[in-house]
């Protein structure tokens, strides 16, 4: 419990940072630089519920602008300002300054509402868009050549699912997610998968779960205004090997739509309309078909079918057999282990 002090103390600034060169005290109040220089000082206790009014006032001209640009790069993968944690000289103008304006000045006239203001944004013509880039006229170029960062937002920006979603989105499609509200949290990785929602996850700051660092996942450490985006092959590992999505898959395989199809156009027809919402192409539905033939090939039993193996190895063509890979056996229940010091891992296709 935080109590005040009888009499708050008053600050004093210390000179080039030493705490032993004491220089003039300087009273509590808001920032100059964002609340000019009549800034009144703070006389309630510590003063920090009138740095709270200060900072959430409407005269304050940055702090609905912030939050604004935050949840449009929420919604569109890119902000208005494209640095959402510097607002600052360094960072770059906004591609839309009367557009962020005006959504920060409704979003104070709506009560600083956060559900409001993503009602304004999702129904708007500029959201619903398609991500096809339309012609800049009639028989002229296309407008991604003229803005190929699409600062114009003449279309929508094709953007991939964040790890949260798309794991909500594969139990949705399944039919496995759990839709109560509330309670602890859980593990994600640990067997029997839980169809909890991807929210209530288990977060350690000292030991984070790895499939929450192969997706991005924002570090529990530190603030992080904008998530990284990368592609690397943990990522399309993941969706081909983790027990999860096998699972998941199975339970889609075990719908009774499914398992009534005659035959395998009708299936992947089922499969489109559960994952997608909607139907198969011509060209995917032959895709399908080709891909449940060549599975449904009988093999030679003497020869081992393909599967993904973890080891370690050298990856040159000269190599003699007998080194060039050697399989990983120990598994601790989360990760794939390497014995040798100094040996690299890497996930090898066998065929």
């Amino acid at each position: 419990m935080l109590i005040d002090k009888p009499q708050a103390v008053e600050p004093v600034v210390f000179l080039r940072g030493d705490p032993r060169r004491r220089g003039d005290r300087v009273s509590r109040h808001f920032l100059e630089v964002l609340g000019g220089g009549d800034a009144r000082p703070f006389t309630i206790g510590s003063g920090r519920k009138e740095l709270a009014e200060a900072i959430a006032d409407p005269n304050n001209p940055l702090t609905a602008r912030v939050l604004v640009n935050r949840v449009w790069l929420h919604h569109f993968g890119h902000g208005i300002v494209d640095t959402p944690g510097d607002f600052g000289f360094r960072s770059n103008p906004p591609s839309h300054p009367e557009l962020l304006d005006w959504l920060a000045a409704t979003f104070i006239e709506n009560g600083w509402s956060v559900k409001q203001l993503h009602r304004l944004i999702v129904l708007s013509s500029t959201y619903r868009q398609s991500s096809e880039p339309a012609a800049a006229a009639e028989n002229g170029p296309l407008l991604e050549t003229i803005d190929p960062d699409n600062r114009l937002l003449s279309h929508a920006n094709r953007r991939r699912l964040d790890f949260e979603a798309m794991r909500d989105a594969m139990l949705t499609a399944s039919g496995n997610l759990d839709r109560s509200i509330g309670g602890r949290a859980i593990e994600l990785s640990a067997e029997p998968f839980t169809g909890r929602r991807t929210l209530y996850g288990f977060v350690d700051r000292l030991n984070l779960d790895p499939v929450f660092s192969t997706f991005d996942f924002a570090s529990p450490e530190v603030s992080t205004p904008e998530r990284p985006n990368t592609m690397v092959p943990q990522q399309a590992l993941f969706g081909m090997n983790h027990p999860f999505v096998i699972e998941q898959a199975r339970a889609l395989c075990s719908t009774d739509e499914f398992k009534a199809a005659s035959d395998d156009i009708t299936r992947a027809a089922v499969l489109y309309r559960r994952v997608f919402s909607r139907d198969p192409t011509a060209d995917e539905q032959q895709l399908a078909a080709a891909f449940a033939a060549a599975t449904s090939t009988v093999r030679d039993d003497s020869i081992p079918p393909a599967v993904w193996r973890h080891g370690y190895g050298a990856a040159e063509p000269t190599a003699p057999d007998e080194d060039r890979f050697h399989e990983l056996t120990f598994f601790d229940g989360r990760n794939y282990q390497v014995l040798c010091v100094g040996e690299i891992a890497k996930l090898i296709f066998i065929d």
